[in-house]
């Protein structure tokens, strides 16, 4: 019986070489995406922390009948990051011994309150000259105390309704633009992200 001779194949150096650069091209193309997704959840996630915690502070001021007064930092923390707080006073308007604790959450990674050069306004228009621009009128860093009232309204301590954005991104970094807007009248919180071309969606 004749064996017969089977021809040994492999792969030449040179296409060894442009397999290896394919694979090097693709991996980095994943590694720019996967930054970019990085970013963009970083974004959301200090986006839904900002949401979240006024909509807990509106809740908790509607369920205990209590005024709950709202923090926004205007400058990072001893911890490098920006917080949003609150905190359940414990009757009327001022603050007393017996309030709660300040209950502080940070905001994710290199994410902070800030407003991105050529960003356009809200589909609110409460106005966009400042990161965190709320008042009656809006102003830069809002008034020195915000709350939320057992109606479920957004008010100063004098009890003027409050309305305002409050921007948030990774700086320099246009497409990680976030805004978070309040009614003053209802307590509403509405998310908004901004998705290019001077649009921004709900």
């Amino acid at each position: 019986m004749r064996k017969s001779k089977r021809r040994e194949e492999g792969f030449t150096l040179l296409e060894a070489v442009i397999v290896i650069g394919i694979m090097f091209v693709l991996a980095g193309m994943a590694v720019v995406q996967s930054f970019g997704s990085l970013q963009g959840y970083q974004a959301n996630s200090a986006q839904d922390i900002v949401v979240s915690q006024l909509r807990v502070a509106r809740q908790l001021a509607i369920t205990q009948r209590r005024t709950v007064r709202v923090y926004i930092d205007s400058a990072p923390e001893t911890d490098g990051r920006y917080h949003v707080k609150y905190q359940i006073l414990s009757a009327g308007t001022q603050t007393s011994e017996k309030d709660g604790p300040i209950i502080s959450v940070p905001l994710p990674g290199s994410t902070q309150f800030v407003l991105e050069t050529g960003v356009p306004d809200t589909p609110m228009k409460f106005g966009n000259s400042a990161a965190v621009y709320i008042g009656n009128p809006p102003t830069a860093g809002g008034p020195t105390f915000m709350q939320f009232n057992p109606q479920g309204t957004f008010t100063d301590n004098n009890g003027s309704l409050l309305y305002g954005t409050i921007f948030i991104g990774i700086p320099s970094r246009v497409a990680t633009a976030r805004a978070v807007t309040i009614m003053g009248g209802t307590g509403r919180v509405r998310p908004y992200t901004y998705i290019g071309n001077n649009v921004w969606q709900e």
